[in-house]
Protein backbone atom coordinates (compact mmCIF):
# COMPACT_ATOMS: atom_id res chain seq x y z
CA UNK A 1 0.00 0.00 0.00
CA UNK A 2 1.39 3.38 -0.98
CA UNK A 3 1.24 6.32 1.42
CA UNK A 4 0.87 8.65 -1.56
CA UNK A 5 -2.68 7.83 -2.65
CA UNK A 6 -3.60 11.36 -3.85
CA UNK A 7 -7.11 10.83 -2.46
CA UNK A 8 -6.51 13.72 -0.05
CA UNK A 9 -5.89 16.16 -2.88
CA UNK A 10 -9.62 16.88 -3.01
CA UNK A 11 -9.97 17.65 0.72
CA UNK A 12 -11.16 14.22 1.78
CA UNK A 13 -9.38 11.72 3.99
CA UNK A 14 -9.93 8.05 4.70
CA UNK A 15 -11.32 6.72 7.95
CA UNK A 16 -11.41 3.09 9.06
CA UNK A 17 -13.61 0.51 7.34
CA UNK A 18 -13.91 2.42 4.07
CA UNK A 19 -15.23 5.60 5.63
CA UNK A 20 -14.27 9.03 4.43
CA UNK A 21 -14.56 12.54 5.83
CA UNK A 22 -13.80 16.07 4.74
CA UNK A 23 -10.42 17.22 6.04
CA UNK A 24 -12.22 20.09 7.80
CA UNK A 25 -14.60 17.72 9.61
CA UNK A 26 -14.45 17.90 13.41
CA UNK A 27 -13.58 14.20 13.58
CA UNK A 28 -10.53 14.72 11.35
CA UNK A 29 -9.54 17.85 13.31
CA UNK A 30 -9.62 15.86 16.57
CA UNK A 31 -7.69 13.00 15.00
CA UNK A 32 -5.05 15.43 13.76
CA UNK A 33 -4.74 17.09 17.17
CA UNK A 34 -4.12 13.73 18.85
CA UNK A 35 -1.60 12.81 16.15
CA UNK A 36 0.21 16.11 16.79
CA UNK A 37 0.10 15.45 20.54
CA UNK A 38 1.74 12.07 20.00
CA UNK A 39 4.51 13.71 17.94
CA UNK A 40 5.07 16.47 20.50
CA UNK A 41 5.29 13.89 23.28
CA UNK A 42 8.00 12.21 21.22
CA UNK A 43 9.98 15.47 21.38
CA UNK A 44 9.71 15.41 25.16
CA UNK A 45 10.45 11.69 25.48
CA UNK A 46 13.80 11.90 23.67
CA UNK A 47 15.07 14.20 26.44
CA UNK A 48 13.95 11.83 29.23
CA UNK A 49 14.94 8.50 30.64
CA UNK A 50 13.78 6.08 33.28
CA UNK A 51 10.29 6.03 34.72
CA UNK A 52 9.20 9.32 33.11
CA UNK A 53 10.21 8.14 29.63
CA UNK A 54 8.42 4.82 30.22
CA UNK A 55 5.27 6.69 31.29
CA UNK A 56 5.32 8.87 28.17
CA UNK A 57 5.87 5.76 26.04
CA UNK A 58 2.79 4.18 27.64
CA UNK A 59 0.75 7.31 26.99
CA UNK A 60 1.88 7.38 23.36
CA UNK A 61 0.73 3.78 22.97
CA UNK A 62 -2.68 4.74 24.32
CA UNK A 63 -2.81 7.74 21.99
CA UNK A 64 -2.48 5.34 19.05
CA UNK A 65 -5.50 3.48 20.44
CA UNK A 66 -7.32 6.78 20.87
CA UNK A 67 -6.56 7.73 17.26
CA UNK A 68 -8.12 4.44 16.18
CA UNK A 69 -11.29 5.37 18.03
CA UNK A 70 -11.34 8.79 16.38
CA UNK A 71 -10.77 7.24 12.95
CA UNK A 72 -13.86 5.06 13.28
CA UNK A 73 -16.84 6.21 11.22
CA UNK A 74 -19.99 6.67 13.24
CA UNK A 75 -22.07 3.50 13.27
CA UNK A 76 -19.10 1.18 12.74
CA UNK A 77 -18.75 0.09 16.38
CA UNK A 78 -19.37 -3.57 15.54
CA UNK A 79 -16.68 -3.54 12.84
CA UNK A 80 -14.29 -1.80 15.22
CA UNK A 81 -14.90 -4.34 17.96
CA UNK A 82 -14.68 -7.28 15.54
CA UNK A 83 -11.32 -6.00 14.26
CA UNK A 84 -10.02 -6.18 17.85
CA UNK A 85 -9.10 -2.52 18.20
CA UNK A 86 -8.81 -1.21 21.73
CA UNK A 87 -10.60 1.59 23.49
CA UNK A 88 -9.62 4.09 26.10
CA UNK A 89 -11.51 3.34 29.30
CA UNK A 90 -11.56 3.64 33.06
CA UNK A 91 -8.32 1.66 33.45
CA UNK A 92 -6.31 4.20 31.46
CA UNK A 93 -8.01 7.13 33.21
CA UNK A 94 -7.24 5.64 36.63
CA UNK A 95 -3.62 5.10 35.59
CA UNK A 96 -3.35 8.79 34.68
CA UNK A 97 -4.98 9.82 37.95
CA UNK A 98 -2.54 7.67 39.90
CA UNK A 99 0.35 9.09 37.85
CA UNK A 100 -0.79 12.62 38.69
CA UNK A 101 -1.11 11.78 42.37
CA UNK A 102 2.37 10.27 42.35
CA UNK A 103 3.91 13.35 40.75
CA UNK A 104 2.05 15.78 42.95
CA UNK A 105 2.59 13.93 46.23
CA UNK A 106 2.99 16.51 48.97
CA UNK A 107 4.14 19.24 46.58
CA UNK A 108 2.27 22.50 46.52
CA UNK A 109 2.93 24.12 43.18
CA UNK A 110 2.30 27.85 43.39
CA UNK A 111 1.59 30.24 40.61
CA UNK A 112 1.61 29.74 36.90
CA UNK A 113 5.11 29.85 35.49
CA UNK A 114 5.74 30.97 31.98
CA UNK A 115 6.95 27.88 30.09
CA UNK A 116 10.71 28.09 29.73
CA UNK A 117 11.09 30.78 32.42
CA UNK A 118 13.42 28.55 34.43
CA UNK A 119 15.39 27.48 31.38
CA UNK A 120 14.30 23.85 31.39
CA UNK A 121 14.02 22.45 27.87
CA UNK A 122 12.11 19.39 29.06
CA UNK A 123 9.60 21.53 30.96
CA UNK A 124 9.05 23.71 27.90
CA UNK A 125 8.47 20.61 25.74
CA UNK A 126 6.04 19.17 28.27
CA UNK A 127 4.14 22.46 28.48
CA UNK A 128 3.93 22.46 24.67
CA UNK A 129 2.53 18.92 24.80
CA UNK A 130 0.06 20.05 27.47
CA UNK A 131 -1.32 22.79 25.23
CA UNK A 132 -1.71 20.34 22.34
CA UNK A 133 -3.48 17.92 24.72
CA UNK A 134 -5.90 20.69 25.68
CA UNK A 135 -6.60 21.43 22.01
CA UNK A 136 -7.13 17.72 21.33
CA UNK A 137 -9.57 17.60 24.22
CA UNK A 138 -11.48 20.65 22.93
CA UNK A 139 -11.57 19.08 19.47
CA UNK A 140 -12.90 15.83 20.90
CA UNK A 141 -15.84 17.72 22.39
CA UNK A 142 -16.90 18.69 18.86
CA UNK A 143 -17.08 15.05 17.73
CA UNK A 144 -20.14 12.87 18.20
CA UNK A 145 -20.17 11.04 21.53
CA UNK A 146 -20.65 7.85 19.49
CA UNK A 147 -17.05 8.32 18.29
CA UNK A 148 -15.38 10.48 20.96
CA UNK A 149 -16.60 8.67 24.06
CA UNK A 150 -16.74 10.34 27.47
CA UNK A 151 -13.76 8.21 28.54
CA UNK A 152 -11.72 9.43 25.58
CA UNK A 153 -12.44 13.05 26.52
CA UNK A 154 -11.70 12.49 30.21
CA UNK A 155 -8.43 10.75 29.30
CA UNK A 156 -7.27 13.82 27.34
CA UNK A 157 -8.24 16.09 30.23
CA UNK A 158 -6.29 14.00 32.76
CA UNK A 159 -3.34 13.78 30.39
CA UNK A 160 -3.05 17.55 30.16
CA UNK A 161 -3.06 17.71 33.98
CA UNK A 162 -0.33 15.07 34.14
CA UNK A 163 1.79 16.93 31.61
CA UNK A 164 1.48 20.16 33.61
CA UNK A 165 2.61 18.31 36.74
CA UNK A 166 5.50 16.63 34.91
CA UNK A 167 6.66 19.99 33.55
CA UNK A 168 6.57 21.61 36.98
CA UNK A 169 8.33 18.64 38.58
CA UNK A 170 11.07 18.74 35.95
CA UNK A 171 11.71 22.39 36.87
CA UNK A 172 12.50 21.38 40.45
CA UNK A 173 15.67 19.56 39.46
Amino acid sequence: MSITTKRGDQGVTDLLFGGQAEKTDSQVEALGAVDELNAVLGLARVTMDGEAADAIDQVQSWLVTLMGELAMPEGKDASYEKAGFGRIGETEIEWLQDWCAGIEGDRKFKGWLRPGALGGELAARLHFARTVARRAERSAWLVSENVATPELRIFLNRLSDALWLMARKSEES
